[in-house]
């Protein structure tokens, strides 16, 4: 089987889980089936993220990422059997083969002041392409049924595949390399982590007002760790900026930016445990690699969170400041936080790249003709 994959809208900035999704996903295809055969639709800034030495993986390089006709040249040329869109809102009309879509959450339909274009913008792109989609694949169940119905996609179209940690937090952790990690962030004996994206629905500001609960009412100034890229002109991250100088954090909350991927399951083997106060998410991935590392979980009630974390973390309600600072002391309680890791060490084998690539493939098969 050929399958056109189309990255043409990979974006050069840090993205955090779509990366870390296409990259497994792809690696794991290309090494499920000798007879599979990827073509990965790239512009030349994007190719290198991508092996070469693999021989089921092709790249086709467009100079522009809108170049139609080349693509549909290409597609013919290279004989495609299958077109696969992993990327939000990356779809073609026209496509003279088969299209599986992968749509990760419909965040417009919950939160329309968060998403550029706001609810209708979004809602007539999807009226507009999903006719063509002969298959959509999501990431959890809850995104399955926010899909079906906010979008009006028959519900037996749509296939939630749940995703896996980066390999690098399937290893066992090294104690020299922990130590060095400290060091090299200065990072605190005990402190929270939260690794995200300065974007609206993270809900960095609430979280921020549970540390001056934690601070003022009970005499508790937990540490906070953040990472996620950073740059001026995101306004998200400048206003954390601002409150935490307004609100004199600036010694409890160490904003690190972007870490590189192998370093960060030592933010994690380091950390007391994972806060995650998103008020959205098609799936969590910090959830998973908190699991991975036995990292105490505690997290916000909203989107996917409660379903990819099962019983296996503390569950708050985002929007309550309170809630979110008293799940922070629950958590510090010893007895808790070996439930929670242990837990988490069941919960955890729920979550598989091999899996995930099989299931991905039989969604393939169901659409191509044989």
């Amino acid at each position: 089987m050929k399958i056109g994959v189309n990255l043409l809208g990979l974006s050069q900035d840090r993205f955090g889980g779509v990366e870390q999704y296409l990259k497994n996903l792809i690696w794991f295809l290309a090494n499920k089936d000798d007879k599979l055969e990827l073509f990965l639709f790239l512009t030349d800034p994007n190719s290198g993220m991508f092996p070469d030495q693999i021989n089921q993986i092709k790249k086709v390089i467009l100079k522009k990422a809108d170049e139609s006709s080349k693509i549909y040249e290409a597609i013919h040329r290279c004989q495609l059997d299958l077109w696969f869109c992993p990327l939000h809102r990356s779809y073609l009309s026209d496509i003279p083969i088969p299209t599986v879509v992968t749509i990760h959450d419909v965040l417009h339909a919950f939160y329309p002041e968060f998403v550029s274009g706001g609810l209708e913008f979004n809602n007539q792109y999807y009226r507009t392409f999903a006719p063509s989609f002969d298959a959509v694949i999501t990431v959890s169940e809850f995104s399955k049924k926010s899909i079906a119905d906010r979008l009006h996609i028959p519900e037996e179209k749509i296939h939630a595949i749940y995703q896996d940690t980066s390999n690098v937090f399937c290893k066992s952790p090294n104690r020299r390399l922990k130590a060095k990690i400290k060091a090299k962030y200065k990072l605190p004996d005990v402190y929270a982590l939260y690794p995200a994206s300065y974007n609206p629905h993270k809900n960095h500001h609430n979280l921020l007002t549970a540390l001056i609960h934690l601070r003022d009412k009970h005499k508790k100034p937990i540490p906070l760790v953040l990472t996620g890229y950073t740059y001026k002109e995101n306004m998200i991250y400048q206003s954390v900026v601002k409150f935490l100088r307004d609100h004199t954090l600036g010694k409890q909350v160490k904003i690190l930016g972007y870490v590189p991927q192998q370093e960060m399951p030592y933010l994690y083997y380091n950390a007391s445990f994972l806060v995650f106060p998103s008020l959205f998410e098609g799936f969590g991935i910090p959830l998973v690699e908190a699991m991975r590392t036995q990292t105490p979980i505690v997290c916000s009630n909203g989107g996917s969170i409660p379903e990819v974390a099962g019983d296996a973390a503390l569950l708050f309600d985002p929007d309550s400041p309170e809630d979110i600072a008293l799940k922070m002391l629950q958590v510090l309680d010893p007895q808790t936080r070996t439930k929670l890791i242990e837990k988490g060490q069941t919960r955890v084998k729920a979550f598989s790249w091999e899996k995930s690539a099989q299931e991905t493939l039989n969604v393939f098969r169901s659409v191509v003709p044989t």
